[in-house]
């Protein structure tokens, strides 16, 4: 039964990833709530998941010609410099921290997608009451 929920996290992770929706944060909670890995070897984890999705997604594109370079280049550097000072930096800090820090990150930006699809033309409805 445990392999069944593995593959689903697994399978929904990289679907929601290749949509860009988000698949990292469903692999971290899994990780972390379902199966009991540490927060930090949980985005180590994560790290690692991405790298073959973004280059999948990076080549797709790129091949429709859908990537501004000039644009993306830099985008891409500091991206790289800033997942390694998160790394970094993350070591550092004690597990519970890391794991509040990754709770208040995902609630504040579930918040913020409810509050950007209020705004929204055809968002959610208003709540009745």
């Amino acid at each position: 039964m445990e392999r069944i929920w593995q593959t689903a996290a697994a399978f929904g992770a990289g679907a929601l990833g290749a949509m860009g929706l988000g698949g990292g944060s469903l692999l971290l909670l899994y990780l972390t709530l379902a199966a009991g890995v540490e927060q930090l070897e949980a985005q180590g984890i994560n790290l690692l998941f991405f790298l073959p999705t973004g280059l999948l997604a990076v080549s797709l594109h790129s091949h429709s010609r859908l990537i501004r370079w000039k644009i993306a280049l830099p985008a891409i550097a500091a991206g790289l410099a800033g997942a390694l000072a998160g790394s970094w930096g993350a070591g550092l800090l004690p597990q519970e921290w890391l794991r509040r820090l990754f709770g208040g990150l995902v609630l504040t930006l579930g918040v913020r997608e409810l509050w950007a699809a209020r705004k929204r033309p055809g968002g959610p409805p208003p709540p009745v009451g």
